[in-house]
């Protein structure tokens, strides 16, 4: 980023954030689901489980998790993999799609003891190798690059650039191609475009279509058209300015999932949902997975298997802010949780 120079919205976004991620400890300002309860993976590896039952038979499948963090999820889905379905454990290949070298030695820890699985990572997923897929993604595409643009007449828009830690605005001819520009937009709407989110979903969904598998993606957002400016910024556990000493906190804004179910269902691939946390871990089992780890807990040990409920299924905290897509191979049969038909969704 040029001092003086404005700098495009996601261009300044994507330096601070690679910054951010490059030299701080991201878990000292947020926490993720699975860092709240070893509930949150079990149930992504049932219904990983079930997917893969419902697949024709493979000698290998990749089980890849995009963003993951301390490498909890991935541990946690294992041990159950492991446990629950170990025919299916012994044909897993593990990737990790991670660009942070410190973190990429925190996940090496996290699954230390599943040494007789291949691991590799990798710093994008179109760098991992082709074959049957089963990817996870928790709060993965939050983090990426948005663009903003503001309609301030019949045909007329502006861009938002960062410029002397402010934000500007700059007119502009052509429109990006994004399903959200097809909706009824207002004057003075601020519309959001993910273009790398967009394009990673898209790239996935030919993907799965020819390689076979599935893919989970978890994070907040909406499920309908809604327009407004989401960009936040956290740093030291609160929230501030994103455009004041970049680089020092985590930039997010939410996600249009309306938008990624289209731009899955211009490709061949089944898109399911969008359904929200909550609904999707009850119908999991949730409930009665809390019931049973609470039956031989200590007393504070049910309060915290209560408190984790709550907080991932309580429509006041995660459960209705964070939104569930899954897509899949066309021949892959409704998954656990989204069985209703697709038109129903």
């Amino acid at each position: 980023m040029t001092k003086g120079q404005p700098v495009r919205l996601d261009h300044f976004m994507a330096a601070a954030n690679a910054a951010y991620y490059g030299r701080k400890n991201p878990f000292d300002d947020f926490i993720t689901a699975p860092e709240i309860s070893q509930m949150f993976g079990e149930l992504i590896a049932a219904w990983e489980i079930a997917v893969i039952r419902s697949m024709p038979a493979y000698e290998q499948i990749a089980l890849v998790e995009l963003g993951p963090g301390r490498g909890t999820l991935m541990a946690d889905m294992l041990r159950v993999i492991r446990r629950v379905a170990p025919d299916i454990y012994q044909k897993c290949h593990v990737i990790f799609v991670e660009t942070s070298q410190r973190l990429r030695q925190i996940q090496k820890e996290a699954i230390a003891d599943h040494t007789e699985l291949s691991v590799g990572w990798y710093n994008t997923i179109d760098e991992t190798p082709n074959q049957p897929m089963i990817i996870v993604a928790n709060e993965f595409l939050d983090a990426l690059p948005i663009r903003q643009f503001v309609k301030i007449g019949s045909d007329q828009w502006v861009e938002r650039y960062v410029d002397q830690e402010q934000i500007i605005q700059i007119p502009i001819e052509t429109l990006p191609e994004a399903p959200i520009f097809q909706r009824p937009v207002q004057n003075g709407d601020v519309v959001e475009v993910c273009e790398v989110g967009q394009d990673i979903v898209k790239n996935l969904a030919k993907r799965l279509c020819h390689d076979g598998g599935a893919a989970l993606f978890i994070d907040y957002g909406y499920a309908s058209s809604v327009w407004g400016d989401t960009m936040q910024a956290i740093a030291n556990g609160e929230k501030t300015s994103p455009f004041v000493h970049p680089g020092e906190a985590d930039l997010t804004a939410h996600i249009d999932f309306l938008a990624l179910k289209e731009i899955v269902i211009s490709t061949d691939a089944q898109a399911f949902g969008i359904q929200t946390q909550g609904e999707f871990l009850k119908q999991l089992g949730l409930i009665i997975r809390a019931k049973m780890l609470a039956a031989h807990a200590s007393m504070e040990q049910q309060q915290q298997l209560s408190e984790a409920v709550y907080r991932l299924s309580d429509p006041s905290e995660m459960g209705d802010l964070f939104k569930v897509l899954a897509i899949a191979h066309p021949d892959i049969p409704p998954p656990p949780a989204f069985e209703l038909k697709k038109e129903e969704q």
